[in-house]
């Protein structure tokens, strides 16, 4: 009697087992089908915290051939408070990259950092430039901008991939000099040499 006992505890506990992991393969697929349903979107930011070398009067007053050689602070900001699914990281080997027009006017190393899940995370970087050639019709238009306060410039900030054949994520925004967070608009892109490698 009591081995028919132990035999239905048996049976009972199996059943159990059985009845959780067939639990466990139909509520997990919905649950994270929830949680990407209901998730908001990762949100990057970039703002240009201070600048130096970029003086409007020096701008104006220089020759057609004098150089520039400014030095940029920049935040990199992500904001992962409405995405469930993970933390969410800007990789090693990231560089920002900033330009006014198609005048490249520094690059600068950005840290690795991460925002988890639900969380926030912000690292700073600096971006300069050595002996940089710009035409006189930018620099005239960029004089003109940073006076009425208007001047925005172009920052790129790429992480590389981090396989062979995998492609870089950059984050693309129009920061205005001293303005708020800029949103940055996320591509991917496959890895290749580019004029601002060069810098």
């Amino acid at each position: 009697m009591a081995t028919r006992d132990w035999e239905g505890v048996l049976i009972g506990f199996v059943l159990c087992l059985a009845g959780v992991f067939i639990a466990s393969l139909i509520g997990i697929p919905f649950y994270v089908g929830w949680l990407a349903f209901t998730s908001g979107n990762t949100e990057y930011t970039v703002t240009i915290t201070s600048v130096d070398g970029l003086d409007p009067a020096a701008l104006e007053q220089r020759s057609d051939l004098a150089a520039l050689s400014p030095v940029f602070g920049i935040a990199v900001r992500i904001d992962n408070s409405r995405y469930k699914l993970g933390e969410q990281c800007l990789g090693m080997n990231s560089y920002a990259v900033v330009s006014y027009g198609d005048a490249v006017l520094g690059k600068g190393t950005v840290p690795e950092f991460c925002a988890c899940t639900l969380g926030v995370g912000e690292a700073a970087a600096t971006a300069w430039g050595m002996d940089v050639q710009v035409p006189r019709f930018l620099r005239d238009r960029l004089a003109g901008e940073l006076k009425r306060g208007e001047a925005v410039l172009d920052v790129a900030v790429r992480t590389p991939g981090n396989c062979h054949g995998c492609m870089d994520t950059v984050l693309v925004s129009k920061a205005r000099i001293g303005g708020d967070p800029s949103p940055c608009l996320v591509t991917n892109v496959y890895q290749h040499p580019t004029p601002m490698d060069e810098l």
